[in-house]
């Protein structure tokens, strides 16, 4: 028996589940206890040719971009910006975190904040430029018919 379309989760749905998971990993990064495990962790995942400090600087600057892409296609009544203004402080609140817990052994950036917000505002940007482009699609679609 095929499902039909009631049968499945809507996307919106998926995409804020999506969102609210990945806010969960966020979280764990942010308040992961070692900050020589966050480096090892970086130096494993990070692109292989970077230096490790190159390899920090790219994974801050992609670190909250699924976030809010994420959240501004699961949220569409929520303008984008608001999204990317979001992650912005969502990276504020992750440094500010780090600073008042040393016990973290974290060392807390303005650079990690500037990169955290200028992914916070790609991935945003990136929902943005989605949304336009599925409805030119679909608008042409229903133009053809």
């Amino acid at each position: 028996m095929p499902a039909s379309a009631t049968d499945r989760p809507a996307p919106g749905r998926v995409l804020r589940v999506l969102a609210a998971a990945y806010c969960g990993v966020v979280l764990v990064a942010v308040l992961w206890p070692s900050g020589a495990d966050v480096s090892a962790f970086k130096d494993g995942v990070g692109p292989w040719f970077l230096t490790p400090a190159g390899k920090d600087v790219a994974l801050n600057l992609v670190m909250l971009a699924p976030l809010t892409l994420t959240a501004a296609l699961g949220w569409p009544r929520v303008p984008w910006w608001a999204w990317a203004l979001a992650g912005c402080a969502v990276g504020l609140g992750a440094e500010l975190t780090q600073w008042a817990l040393p016990v973290l052994g974290r060392r807390p950036a303005l650079a990690n904040v500037i990169e955290n917000g200028v992914g916070a505002w790609a991935g945003a940007a990136l929902a943005l430029a989605l949304r336009a482009y599925t409805t030119r699609g679909s608008r042409r679609r229903e133009q053809g018919s």
